[in-house]
């Protein structure tokens, strides 16, 4: 890290060879209990700074496992690890021998080094996503909207938009509705049958059940009780009925915004309650269905190390990522 040569970067510390010892500071991203082959249990544990993750685990009677069964003072967690690379099944599995918070004066130090944020400032993605919302025609649909958001307040600025996967990160949510806003944007003049007030208002809308589903505690990054239950799909449902509700949205248009936000997730053994089955849900489906894929390549790609040609096997592309980009072929070098 910047002020100590001592402490490295968790996509060094993936480079260095087994055996070999590493310090480096990391946020907290996730505990889950697990189960081992001989019926002991055992913490895994995520940890991430702003560049990439690791993985490794905790077992009984160990320091580090007692370590993470103790109150942490400030959220996120910002903890300094020790230990030394080991591989299991020639996947990378960390020996940590040494966990500790870092001290008091050192939090807002290494807090930047360590949260991932989006690429974007905050601010930014804040006022488009209002210019969007200005963006509505129809007055009371525009009103519904608005009413939404400002009900949930700095809980949509502030919430991550996914435990795993994509947009994993504090003002997550806010960094992918504002990218699928842009995209359905984008789109409007291709497909004149598509009603631009809808759409932009689904895009706007359709993830909105995550401020509920997920939270960012001490523990790191987990589902709430009412998201494991629910699902932010039909959390989400509840949050814009409830809007739309309150500001007498046209009975027509609250089915067909309902509609959007019960299906944009596909298919339903992904999270849908229904497929898509208007124009508006489709397009709002295929662009939230984009940015969150892009969203991992954007990810994969910002961690690449010049020497891995392709990235590990990424679940949600079901597929290793190039890593490598599109060489430069100019004139000069046509044969």
């Amino acid at each position: 890290m910047s002020h100590s040569a001592s402490f490295l970067s968790i996509p060094a510390v993936k480079q260095l060879p087994n055996g070999a010892p590493f310090q480096t500071v990391v946020a907290l991203r996730h505990i889950q209990k697990k189960i081992g082959k001989t019926g002991n249990p055992y913490l895994q544990i995520e940890v991430g700074d702003a560049m990439d993750t690791l993985l490794f685990n905790c077992f009984e009677g160990t320091d580090p496992l007692r370590f993470f069964q103790t109150p942490a003072s400030k959220c996120p967690r910002i903890l300094r690890l020790e230990g030394n690379i080991d591989f299991y099944n020639d996947k990378l599995s960390p020996r940590v021998t040494s966990v500790q918070d870092i001290p008091e004066d050192q939090y807002e130090t290494y807090l930047p080094q360590v949260v991932e944020a989006p690429d974007e400032p905050v601010d930014a993605l804040q006022e488009e996503l209002h210019d969007f919302i200005n963006q509505i025609h129809n007055t009371t649909l525009k009103d519904t909207v608005r009413f939404a958001f400002e009900e949930l307040g700095s809980q949509f600025t502030d919430s991550i938009g996914a435990v795993f996967m994509h947009h994993a990160y504090v003002h997550g949510l806010l960094e992918h509705t504002v990218h699928v806003a842009r995209v359905v944007q984008a789109l409007l003049s291709l497909y004149p049958e598509i009603n631009p007030d809808l759409s932009l208002a689904g895009a706007l809308l359709h993830d909105i059940g995550k401020v509920l589903e997920y939270q960012y505690t001490n523990e790191g990054m987990d589902r709430t009780t009412i998201g494991r239950l629910q699902g932010h799909v039909v959390l989400g449902y509840r949050l814009v009925r409830s809007a739309a509700l309150r500001k007498d949205l046209n009975p027509h248009w609250l089915e067909q915004l309902e509609h959007i936000i019960l299906s944009h997730q596909s298919e339903p053994e992904w999270g849908a309650a229904v497929v898509p089955a208007t124009p508006e849900a489709i397009l709002v489906s295929l662009a939230d269905n984009l940015d969150a894929r892009m969203g991992m390549v954007h990810q994969e790609l910002k961690k690449a190390i010049p020497s891995q040609i392709f990235s590990d096997f990424i679940p949600g592309l079901d597929t290793k990522l190039f890593t490598q980009g599109v060489p430069d072929c100019s004139a000069s070098d046509k044969g």
